[in-house]
């Protein structure tokens, strides 16, 4: 636990192995507005993934208003890269990554995603789940969230994954709350359809009776839709 990808204090992963080597890596990055949270308050995803046969790996990463969003989306990829290098020492496989966020763990994997990577790379990572996320940060900027993640508008228009360039995206899900607000239904739907007609969409899922706070639980029970749909894109059952 509290394993290293960087020097600051938040660069931070918690791994949880295979029980064999080889096995596919399942990414998972936290939300919380750029400001809360913690990798250990989503310990429960690792069981069923690991039992499922993939090496799971938490992110942490500093917060606002100490570090600014760009700087946060610095930080998430280089944990990407820092666990394609290393994850094999954990039994991953470094050539078959499956990426995850809650919301604004989505907006961080969207950005993951949007990076110049080599194609060995890009190739490596062979899907993402966007759950509940947030990918136009409008909206936020004119928030009270914005005395501590301190958005301008030239944030707003080069880092929204809204307006970015999703032509090579791997497959992805985006799923969002039915008991949702409907700011979070609407940019789920919106960027779905911007996946969509880059042919990077897997499925838009509107989960029925959930939350913005009870998507992510979903993760830590396999009988469901969602998490069947993630352990195939993991190809694992």
């Amino acid at each position: 636990m509290d394993i290293s990808y960087g020097h600051s204090s938040g660069e931070k992963v918690d791994i949880f192995p295979a029980a064999h080597p080889n096995a596919p890596v399942f990414f998972f990055i936290h939300g919380g507005y750029f400001r809360a949270l913690d990798k250990r308050q989503y310990n429960y995803i690792a069981k069923p993934f690991v039992a499922a046969g993939c090496t799971v790996v938490l992110i942490n990463y500093d917060l606002a208003p100490a570090v600014s969003v760009k700087d946060i989306i610095g930080q998430n990829i280089k944990a990407f890269k820092w666990v394609r290098e290393n994850i094999s020492r954990w039994n991953g496989n470094p050539g078959n990554i499956v990426l995850c966020g809650h919301s604004v763990g989505a907006f961080l994997v969207a950005k993951i995603l949007e990076f110049d990577w080599e194609q060995e790379v890009r190739q490596s990572i062979s899907g993402a789940a966007l759950l509940s996320g947030l990918y136009d940060l409008s909206n936020m900027k004119q928030s009270y969230l914005n005395k501590s993640v301190r958005l301008s508008d030239d944030d707003v228009a080069t880092l929204s994954p809204m307006f970015a360039d999703t032509s090579g995206f791997p497959s992805v899900i985006v799923a969002v709350g039915e008991d949702e607000t409907e700011e979070f239904v609407e940019q789920s739907q919106t960027y779905a359809k911007k996946l969509q007609a880059s042919k990077s969409l897997d499925e838009c899922l509107l989960l029925k009776s959930k939350n913005h706070y009870t998507v992510s639980r979903l993760l830590g029970n396999r009988n469901n839709a969602l998490m069947k749909k993630i352990l195939g894109m993991c190809a694992v059952n």
